[in-house]
């Protein structure tokens, strides 16, 4: 989100303005989380267990994909849901395919 903006500053040494931005970040993710709990109160949060490295590879994904992969803080947002709700880590194999309910898995 405020990737590019931090690059470009970091680049030009203006350490208050840096602090500025990641000060932000770390406000929207903090948004995100309350906004989290207050939609979902007294349940379970589940993170797909997913290897960032994955996520950024050439071979597995398009550039603009990767470039956004690479910017969002997913370990923050994992660490600060966590800190406020349970939370669990599931193997990101057959998510998208299988049923929450049934664990029916669609074979296409």
């Amino acid at each position: 989100m405020y990737e590019g903006k931090k690059a470009i500053i970091q680049r030009k040494n203006k350490r208050d303005l840096y602090k500025k931005y990641v000060t932000r970040e770390r406000d929207f993710v903090n948004k995100l989380v309350a906004g989290l709990r207050k939609i979902l109160p007294n349940t379970i949060h589940v993170f797909e267990d997913l290897d960032k490295e994955d996520l950024v590879s050439r071979r597995r994904a398009e550039k603009v994909r990767r470039k956004r992969n690479a910017r969002t803080p997913w370990r923050g947002i994992h660490r600060r849901v966590s800190e406020v709700a349970l939370t669990a880590y599931v193997d990101p194999r057959n998510t998208s395919r299988e049923c929450p309910r049934c664990g029916f898995v669609v074979e296409t």
